[in-house]
């Protein structure tokens, strides 16, 4: 088994260990994964996420029957309280690496990103994976999960945890009805 703690320094995590949550919900969308796939790489900027700034690509990489993409995502503080933030002593700009690869053989499409910005206090990283759906090939299958770790804060690193996970489950929420707007979208324009 590996310890939670490896990656935080010794002393520290003596002092602080690893609070960690899982998180893991499946959601249907009733769109085609080819729809979705494309929803899902022009998802920002969308009403329903107005705290996305930008979304840009730092590489992409194509082989055969996949696409590989890096990109910077910016956004503001949706999941943390101003004044957490004024105590962290950070602004409300936050960076988020993802890494996507889309598999055209296999019909899936997965994304997963990890919070660059307070990366030393608590890491958030998240997967989605899209896939058809085996019960409806009409519709796609999102599977989404987080993992959220805190470390280095000795006294708020359970307020931090909690707030985090409990803030999480609503940004989730209006995220996926911002990728159904899209989606919508790009159906209206292949009818038009």
């Amino acid at each position: 088994a590996t310890d939670a703690r490896a990656h935080v320094p010794w002393p520290l995590a003596i002092i602080n260990p690893v609070i960690m949550k899982l998180w893991t919900d499946f959601h249907v969308f009733s769109h085609p994964w080819e729809v979705m796939v494309e929803a899902a790489y022009r998802k920002y900027p969308n009403p329903h996420s107005p705290h996305m700034k930008s979304l840009d690509t730092l590489e992409r990489r194509v082989t055969p029957r996949r696409l590989y993409s890096n990109r910077l995502v910016t956004s503001m503080w949706s999941v943390i309280p101003s004044i957490v933030l004024q105590i962290l002593g950070t602004n409300p700009t936050v960076r988020v690496h993802e890494q996507s690869m889309c598999d055209l053989e296999r019909k899936t499409l997965t994304l997963c990103s990890t919070n660059i910005t307070l990366s030393n206090l608590f890491t958030l990283h998240e997967t989605l994976e899209y896939s058809v759906n085996p019960e409806d090939p009409n519709t796609t299958v999102l599977k989404q999960t987080a993992k959220i770790s805190v470390f280095g804060i000795p006294l708020l690193g359970d307020i931090l945890e909690r707030l985090l996970f409990s803030n999480y489950g609503s940004t989730v929420s209006q995220a996926r009805v911002g990728v159904e707007v899209i989606a919508d979208k790009i159906r209206e324009e292949t009818v038009a």
